[in-house]
């Protein structure tokens, strides 16, 4: 679930999903580091649009750290997606609702 939701947030045209958390890390990290290099500011607009927290986008591009910014960003980005999915799976009715009842 939250690998396909990565694929569709930055459209990437891959055979199938990453089967693993690993994968997607490592699928993540180079599409982050071709964006901060190539488009930044489309990048920007998509941590935007996704939520991801302002602090873990500072943290990145600060020298707090001394791993490579484009893999400390896709960490963040995985965290958030992996936030929303459980909020989905917590949100997510019972049973569907059949509209056509109320009529």
């Amino acid at each position: 679930m939250v690998a396909q939701q990565v694929v569709d947030d930055f459209a990437l045209e891959v055979a199938a999903p990453p089967q693993s958390e690993e994968e997607l890390l490592d699928l993540l990290g180079d599409v982050v580091a071709y964006l901060i290099e190539k488009r930044l500011e489309y990048l920007m607009q998509i941590l935007y649009t996704m939520d991801v927290d302002e602090n873990a986008m500072r943290y990145a591009f600060s020298n707090e750290h001394n791993q490579p910014v484009n893999m400390v960003l896709a960490r963040a980005i995985l965290e958030r997606e992996k936030q929303k999915a459980q909020t989905r799976l917590e949100y997510q009715p019972e049973t569907p609702r059949d509209w056509t009842d109320d009529f």
